[in-house]
């Protein structure tokens, strides 16, 4: 008789309920606090994984039988055998702001994603789930005037809030070379814009004034991809018999060996309407924000339903890799029409942009014991044209970044080893410049992901 047995999930369960918990609590912390997250629904995240940002944020074609790639949904087939996946995700950066007469200095801290790979159909149907942050915001901006006729006016600018996603992704390999996968996501958030002009000077009695206007969003979107792999493989000689040596005649037999694998990645993201609904209250009162006597309220809209188009992305990349996964080389292309982008109605200071990335991966010696001769090494960068257009001027980015992954094993239930990795990737970017329209920001960012590997289904025999 045969039977399908599941080992013992308690510790699985309890250490991904864990670190979800945990994930909520810190998603209260910022991973932005960039004045540009004023504009769309926030600053934009790059990829969660600190393995894919260490490659410039490539995702569409590379890939790694030990590690997660949230990107590509077409991905999750190329996770081991068998093999079930738990990573989590965190991040914290530190970003230099300056402008034509200032500087200022933030650091920023957080969760970047918890995630959960396991197997369906063997060697057919993966599934994943996971939580991620999208966006997020995080700003405070303060200037100030004065004139003859009201004194001293100060403006106060603050942004709090950010959008999150829960989401299933679904792969299958529809033959050895050839995969595909979507995901589906149930997209959450909030986002506070405050905006205030004060009157300090209590003797003119110039009533001060107060915004407050509040997005929720509360919808699903979806993303589809797919992967192709090209096999390059050498024939070698093989001495069939000894006789052929005494004879001098060699017997060639066609042996296949895989020597490069070239693979090509496709990801599409379709133009979405999402539910939303906002509130905005504005105020006048005397004082300051913090000691304020509110006179009036002037307008209060309450839950106003509405939409919010999100833009529509498609992207491609390749990889090329040896067969035995000793050096990685892969490229990116996206391109995302933000131009499109709506938030009820109002356009905002967005442009359709593209993003180029590439990095390469090295592993000196893999399947090796020693875990620095089996680590892999890895070199990245990027630049975009930017997704902001703010006084006629285009904020563009690019960076580099650097990173290792480092693998290690913990035993199973069955006791049949499976690497786990723990992935650090250190990067450097900046957006903007100097001018006296815009911001300079030079970001420091480092990440540490780690995936937990283990053998979750396994067929067990009794005779």
């Amino acid at each position: 008789m045969k039977f399908f047995s599941i080992r013992k999930l308690n510790f699985p369960i309890q250490f991904f309920g864990l670190f979800f918990l945990s994930s909520l609590g810190m998603n209260a912390q910022n991973l932005s606090q960039s004045p540009y997250g004023r504009y769309a629904l926030g600053d934009n995240l790059p990829n969660p994984s600190a393995w894919s940002q260490s490659l410039g944020g490539s995702y569409h074609a590379a890939n790694d039988s030990s590690l997660l790639n949230l990107g590509q949904p077409a991905s999750l087939t190329s996770i081991a055998r068998g093999v079930s996946i738990f990573e989590g995700s965190i991040s914290g950066g530190m970003v230099d702001y300056s402008t034509a007469t200032l500087k200022n200095r933030g650091t920023t801290a957080g969760y970047s994603s918890v995630a959960l790979a396991f197997p369906l159909i063997k060697k057919r149907w993966t599934a994943a789930v996971h939580l991620m942050p999208i966006t997020n915001m995080g700003y405070t901006l303060r200037d100030s005037i004065e004139t003859e006729a009201e004194g001293l006016i100060s403006y106060n600018y603050n942004g709090k809030g950010g959008i999150s996603a829960v989401g299933l992704t679904n792969a299958i390999q529809i033959y050895k070379d050839l995969a595909i996968g979507a995901e589906f996501r149930y997209i959450f958030g909030k986002s506070n814009y405050v905006t205030e002009v004060n009157f300090p000077d209590q003797q003119l009695q110039i009533r001060s004034s107060k915004t407050t206007a509040t997005n929720q969003v509360k919808d699903f979107d979806a993303k589809f991809g797919l992967t192709y792999q090209i096999r390059f493989r050498s024939k070698t000689p093989k001495v069939k018999s000894n006789s052929a040596l005494e004879t001098g005649t060699i017997q060639k037999q066609k042996t296949n060996k895989d020597s490069l694998h070239l693979k090509f990645g496709f990801t599409f993201k379709p133009s979405l309407s999402l539910t939303g609904n906002y509130n905005y209250v504005a105020e006048s009162f005397f004082g300051t924000s913090d000691f304020a006597t509110v006179i009036d309220t002037v307008l209060n809209k309450e839950s106003l339903n509405g939409q919010i188009v999100m833009p529509m992305q498609y992207g491609a990349g390749l990889s090329l890799s040896n067969s035995n996964h000793k050096w990685m080389f892969t490229a990116d292309y996206r391109y995302t029409d933000w131009s499109s982008f709506r938030l009820f109605d109002n356009s905002d200071s967005v442009r359709s942009c593209y993003t180029a990335s590439a990095g390469i991966q090295f592993i000196p010696q893999p399947n090796k014991t020693s875990t620095f001769k089996s680590a892999a090494y890895r070199l990245g960068g990027y630049y975009s044209d930017g997704m902001l257009r703010i006084n006629g001027n285009n904020v563009a980015e690019f960076g580099v970044s650097l990173g290792v992954g480092l693998p290690f094993t913990i035993p199973t239930y069955y006791r049949k080893p499976v690497t786990s990795m723990m992935n650090i990737a250190l990067s450097y970017g900046q957006r903007g410049s100097i001018n006296p329209n815009l911001l300079s920001e030079q970001i420091f960012r480092l990440s540490i992901s780690f995936s937990l590997n283990d053998r979750w289904f396994v067929r067990t025999r009794f005779e």
